[in-house]
């Protein structure tokens, strides 16, 4: 049986640590001038490289060879498993027998804050006075669980999330040791999928590494069922359109095809914050995020997430939301149902309300005429979406969405977008390329693609005092953005 690649490529030096050099060179430094702490804390994010650091300070304290088997005195200890009070007072015994071979007994303690209170107090008085031979290094991804007690007596490193170049390289780095074929493009998709976790990285690309002989993007998503970038895009459009039959639509899709809630919560929260960092927040957007971070932690991540993003609609545009069939399973209960089922519903009732809403009215698609035949009536933008449609369909999706122009003199054509998320793959080189190719075999040669985001002021008559989520609703059988989510979701019963 193969060792996994996180096991196998686990550091064994400080200088094979990744994506920590604030930590390692302070631990350098204080190896070099003999100068070292009775106790260390490290705190920070699972798969980061503590437990690693650990044990190879470990081993260099003691100016021992690394080796995957620890000796007699260095020991490591999980506390999530040893957490009594019983197993400290033995451990605190042991401390005062002196190391067998090497100069100091090295103490790790994993996952730290699932230690009791009672052991915690019982280890406080050896952490404050310890014999000389003996140094203890405390690992946990809580800190704030840990007593202000216990983070006195110790020396404090942080580790951060690793970002997701560096886990990138480092991951293409392994992947050509092991002969595995796969694209930049697969290795940054699963660098960020692993969420600055390089031990999560490494999962991933063991698991994805026998799907094919040649692994891309679309491997990726496939195996570790990650939405399409085609989907995320016709999401955002239905968000942007306040068109919420689309927008189920989209999602009844994407969970027929594998896609859980919770990963498209998270590829719409990576937009979120693209659009954030391109100034363009907004209270409702702020609000959006919120409500998708819940989706994960839900025990109805579906629903969770399909009230959020109607939610976000209604709020933006409350008055011209369009009415969406009820969702795949109704939230209401049979007894109900079927009690209201006998209760004839008002014909005329529906017709007066699609009457009074205000449907947003359809934009004519922007036109580039065909600039080589003035006379002509061959509309370049149709031909190039159409050739684009059946060999590039995501590329062809996302520029649906956008607002062109042509600049004749500077033989520049300027895509506006509205999303941040589609100038940057359009902007993306090799699908740059495919456009480019596109025009000229339509006869417009040298021209060069511009993809900018349309920058637009939210007006101050859009500001609307709707809260966009359920939960912060007040259930009362007149309240109006109540209604408009009935509309949304049927006459189904809303759950808080």
């Amino acid at each position: 049986m193969s060792l996994a690649l996180y096991r196998k490529y686990r550091s064994r030096s400080l200088e094979e640590i990744v994506g920590q050099t604030a930590v390692t060179v302070a631990l350098k430094n204080a190896l070099k001038s003999n100068q070292l702490s009775h106790a260390y804390l490290f705190t920070g994010p699972r798969g980061v490289g503590k437990t690693s650091i650990a044990r190879i300070l470990g081993f260099e304290i003691n100016k021992l060879p690394y080796s995957d088997e620890l000796p007699l005195d260095i020991i490591e200890i999980d506390a999530a498993s040893n957490n009594g009070v019983e197993k400290t007072r033995e451990l605190i015994e042991k401390v005062w027998v002196a190391p067998v071979s090497a100069k100091f007994k090295v103490y790790i303690i994993d996952e730290v804050h699932m230690l009791s209170s009672a052991s915690f107090n019982a280890l406080l008085k050896t952490l404050e006075e310890p014999p000389a031979h003996v140094i203890f290094i405390l690992a946990t991804t809580e800190s704030h669980k840990i007593p202000e007690t216990i983070l006195s007596r110790t020396q404090h490193y942080s580790f951060k999330l690793v970002d997701e170049k560096t886990i990138a390289n480092h991951l293409k780095l392994i992947a050509s040791k092991e002969s595995i074929q796969i694209n930049d493009e697969g290795l940054l998709l699963i660098a960020k999928h692993s969420g600055g976790s390089l031990r999560d990285s490494l999962s991933l690309l063991d698991q994805i590494r026998h799907s094919s002989n040649t692994i891309d993007a679309g491997v990726v998503r496939d195996i570790l069922g990650l939405p399409t970038e085609n989907v995320i895009a016709l999401l955002l459009d239905a968000l942007e359109k306040a068109d919420s039959p689309q927008l189920m639509a989209e999602l009844e899709s994407a969970y027929n095809g594998g896609t859980t809630p919770s990963q498209i919560a998270h590829e719409l929260l990576s937009e979120i914050r693209l659009m954030m960092t391109s100034k363009k927040a907004t209270k409702e957007l702020l609000d959006l995020g919120e409500a998708l971070l819940l989706v994960q932690g839900s025990s109805r991540p579906d629903i969770q997430l399909e009230l959020s993003t109607i939610g976000y609609i209604l709020a933006i545009n409350p008055s011209t939301a369009k009415s969406t069939p009820p969702p795949r399973e109704s939230l209401q209960h049979k007894e109900k149902a079927s009690a209201q089922a006998e209760v004839p519903k008002p014909k005329a009732k529906l017709p007066e309300i699609e009457k009074t809403k205000s449907m947003p009215s359809e934009q004519p698609k922007p036109v580039i005429e065909n600039i080589g035949n003035s006379s002509s009536e061959i509309n370049l933008w149709d031909q190039l979406l159409s050739s684009l449609k059946s060999t590039h369909n995501t590329i062809y999706s996302i520029l649906r969405m956008c607002e062109p122009t042509i600049d004749e003199a500077q033989k520049i054509i300027n895509l506006e977008f509205k999303f941040p998320f589609h100038q940057k793959r359009i902007n993306e080189s090799k699908n740059k390329q495919v456009l480019l190719d596109q025009l000229d075999t339509l006869g417009f040669t040298s021209y060069q693609i511009q993809a900018v985001v349309k920058d637009k002021k939210q007006a101050a008559s859009n500001e609307t005092t709707v809260e966009p989520f359920v939960s912060k609703l007040e259930i009362e059988a007149d309240n109006p953005v109540l209604g408009q989510i009935r509309n949304v979701f049927g006459s189904a019963e809303v759950l808080e």
